[in-house]
């Protein structure tokens, strides 16, 4: 995720469908990750710094990570669009804002 050092990881199946491949990284505790929440039309992406809390595994989707984050946690329930979210080790939070206004996006930093 980092692109230059390996994080441990298993090879899964979906949870969802126990079908096809999902990895199950264990992200480094400490580690700071953007998080985008899209829209499900592509017209507004939501965003916020976080650190990697814990990477547990429970009965949802493979790719769980626990992370504290400083916004509020009622401005991000109401602002967040979608529940599916991508996240990224490092904070890329100010060149996601500007290569997606280029696509038309609505860019919404929760850090701002």
């Amino acid at each position: 995720m980092s692109g230059n050092k390996l994080d441990a990881a298993r090879i899964m199946t979906h949870y969802e469908s126990d079908y096809g491949a999902a990895p199950k990284v264990e992200m480094p505790k400490g580690q700071i990750m953007t998080n985008i929440i899209p829209d499900f039309a592509s017209k507004r992406w939501v965003g916020l710094l976080g650190e990697t809390i814990e990477t547990p595994f429970m009965d949802i989707c493979r790719a769980q990570v626990d992370i504290r984050y400083d916004c509020d946690d009622l401005l991000l329930a109401e602002r967040m669009p979608g529940f599916h979210w991508m996240s990224g080790y490092g904070d890329y939070t100010r060149e996601l804002g500007y290569a997606i206004k280029r696509l038309g996006i609505t860019w919404e930093n929760l850090n701002a």
